[in-house]
């Protein structure tokens, strides 16, 4: 799927010129043309329409045109690092060293046009198939369409209709929330906001007013809701609200599972359905 890295046993393997036996001139531009290509990033060795690409019905369409170079080998200091490596291999002849690097630059771009085709087609298996995928998101489109508007109102909107009175904003952040016992005399309401990739590590704390605010912050993060939110002063209201919006969550989530059975008998497509929708719910439809 791709050429991620080279490893030491390949390396052993490839053939490098003697550096013994280069002249002055070659030495020359070598060391140039390496110091250029190594003060700029490297440009995609892919085509830049295959890099865009990510429908394999489209990449066969794309294959079928010219090979193009891709930016990189389009670069000069490329270019004349790759003519200094033909002349350091013994190639004298100046307009030969200049066929050689055209007709390494279509192989290179041709092989990586492959690659790229290949990964293509693993992306659309590992999903299961761009159909499939459009049928999930059809089906939920459809489902919401079949909603409310009140069902639809996204969770910080329906939050901000029923905060009256005093309020006070709570923040966010991102990660995955854990939530101290409330016996806990020091961190009842604290709140750790876990990295997703590294939990347990570079944990963000966050003491809340109260121990209903701390619960309610760890619910809105667990359904993907950040930032500032407004929540009621009192710990009493902010209770009864997390009450409210988990009964209507749950209630949400039953008639969901509902209307999406009634579209399709395959379970995981069903809580796929659900689940996208819920996001929807969370953050709002684009």
């Amino acid at each position: 799927e791709g050429n991620l890295k080279t490893e030491i046993v390949d390396v052993n393997l490839l053939e490098v010129p003697h550096p013994k036996f280069v002249n002055a001139s070659t030495r020359k531009k070598l060391r140039e043309s390496f110091a250029q290509l190594c003060a700029r990033d490297t440009m995609p060795m892919v085509e830049e329409a295959f890099m865009e690409c990510h429908s394999p019905r489209e990449a066969k369409k794309l294959a079928e045109r010219p090979v193009a170079m891709p930016r990189e080998l389009q670069m000069p200091d490329r270019r004349a690092l790759d003519l200094a490596v033909f002349e350091l291999l013994g190639v004298d002849d100046a307009q030969k060293r200049e066929e050689l690097c055209d007709r390494l630059y279509f192989e290179t771009a041709s092989h990586f046009r492959n690659i790229r085709i290949v990964e293509i087609q693993k992306q659309e298996q590992r999903t299961g198939g761009g159909s499939d995928r459009l049928r999930v998101d059809d089906l939920a489109s459809d489902i919401w369409d079949a909603l409310d508007a009140t069902e639809k109102l996204p969770a910080r909107d329906w939050l901000a209709e029923r905060v009256d009175g005093e309020r006070i904003e709570i923040e966010i952040p991102e990660g995955k929330p854990t939530l101290h016992d409330a016996s806990d005399m020091f961190s009842a309401n604290v709140v750790h906001f876990h990295p997703e990739s590294r939990v347990g590590r570079g944990a963000i704390a966050v003491e809340y007013p109260t121990r209903a605010h701390a619960e309610f912050a760890a619910q809105l993060a667990r359904n993907n809701i950040r930032g500032a939110t407004a929540l009621p002063t009192s710990e009493s209201a902010a209770h009864l609200l997390l009450t409210n919006y988990d009964a209507r969550n749950a209630a949400l989530s039953e008639r969901l599972y509902e209307l999406a059975r009634s579209r399709t008998a395959d379970e995981n497509k069903v809580s796929e359905i659900v689940n996208l929708l819920l996001h929807w719910l969370s953050v709002g439809k684009a």
